[in-house]
């Protein structure tokens, strides 16, 4: 039986929020960390969570969910990465409109290539056909082991993937909800904002312009010291978007830099050195599967062409946030350099090696999709 003064005192958020009345951080929070507890119906939930996205979120908002999020994350999924030098979270929000192969994913693996420490905190694809929850998980890497494990493979190997909808995550709020959910909300925008791992580096990617300062503003006040936010566009379909770095036309992009300050900019392909490519050649494939062959056997140099591109500047802008690279340029090159001599692939085996229970299975696992020709088609 649920408290009658405790239902009204939610349902009246609820109505405020269906009267397009914005909400303080703190009741954000707060009404988020009862969701996370499920101390209220799963109707009432449900509908706060409708409400407050579908009203549109102010930053007070994001942040009070932000704030609720790394609340119940600390509490049930603890770990932090000491590392010889400060590690990076990479992560794409999802709901696009451009669907593509996971790029952040392979992006985080080639970044780990070239040196840098990189935690992969990983959620399912919500409107896409797999994210990279599945995208890891199905290339080998154990997702049901203990949060703190992970945080150590990032120290051990400086690649560590933990995924929220894994059995290690369970005691989580963010389990039951992300495990229940199949369209976009407010949690996928504050979600990837919250620390999981003492990360202060970060790269976000959104998917509509219009996120971006909002996104960067809230990291800067969460207490994050460098950050990309990224939406890129397509030459094809300018009205249409993909939550990373893009090389089928222009990104936009907010820059947190280390005294405090926001920036805007515009990278386009040939910024970087890469010609622009078509939508076509970089869309996610009609299967989770599929999609996983594209990406394992990309990271593995048996494909080249738009995929590889579209990596490798992400892979880039890893890169040029921890300042290992000068230019656009530069980082590309490198993180190319990593996949043709075959560190990028060794670094998923070193990841598969060092965090998962059973590493032979997930090499065999690995081995199978890079082996596999099938329906793989070089892009």
């Amino acid at each position: 039986m649920h408290d009658e003064a405790a239902l009204r005192s939610f349902g009246a958020l609820i109505v405020r929020l269906q009267r397009r009345e914005s909400l303080t951080r703190e009741e954000t929070r707060a009404a988020y960390s009862q969701i996370w507890r499920n101390s209220q119906p799963e109707l009432q939930q449900g509908a706060f969570i409708a409400a407050l996205q579908g009203k549109g979120e102010t930053l007070d908002e994001i942040l009070g969910v932000a704030d609720s999020h790394n609340d119940d994350w600390s509490k049930n999924a603890p770990g932090r990465i000491s590392a010889p030098e400060p590690h990076l979270g990479v992560v794409g929000v999802g709901m696009d409109t451009l669907k593509t192969v996971n790029v952040s994913s392979g992006a985080a693996i080639i970044a780990a290539a070239c040196g840098l420490y990189v935690h992969k905190i990983a959620a399912p694809g919500m409107t896409g056909v797999s994210g990279s929850a599945e995208t890891f998980a199905m290339l080998g890497v154990d997702p049901d082991v203990d949060h703190a494990l992970s945080c150590k493979a990032t120290e051990a190997c400086r690649l560590g993937y933990t995924s929220v909808v894994g059995r290690a995550a369970q005691a989580t709020g963010l389990f039951r909800v992300l495990s229940q959910l199949r369209c976009g909300t407010s949690v996928h925008i504050a979600g990837p904002m919250g620390f999981h791992s003492g990360e202060r580096h970060k790269i976000i990617g959104v998917p509509r312009p219009e996120l971006i300062p909002l996104v960067s503003e809230g990291m800067k006040q969460l207490g994050y010291r460098r950050a990309f936010v990224p939406c890129g566009g397509s030459n094809e379909y300018p009205d249409r978007y993909m939550d990373e770095f893009s090389n089928i036309g222009p990104t936009q992009v907010a820059e947190l830099h280390e005294d405090g300050r926001v920036t805007r900019f515009e990278l386009r392909p040939e910024d970087a050195g890469i010609a622009p490519g078509r939508y076509a050649d970089v869309a996610a494939a009609s299967t989770p599967e599929e999609n996983v062959r594209i990406l394992a056997r990309t990271l593995a140099g048996q494909q080249q062409g738009a995929v590889l591109d579209l990596l490798a500047l992400n892979a880039a802008a890893c890169l040029k946030l921890m300042g290992k690279v000068d230019s656009w340029a530069d980082g590309v090159a490198r993180a190319r350099e990593a996949v043709i001599d075959g560190r990028a692939l060794e670094q998923l085996r070193s990841l598969i090696k060092t965090q998962n229970r059973d590493p032979i299975a997930g090499l065999a696992q690995l081995d199978s999709f890079i082996a596999a020709s099938g329906a793989a088609s070089v892009r």
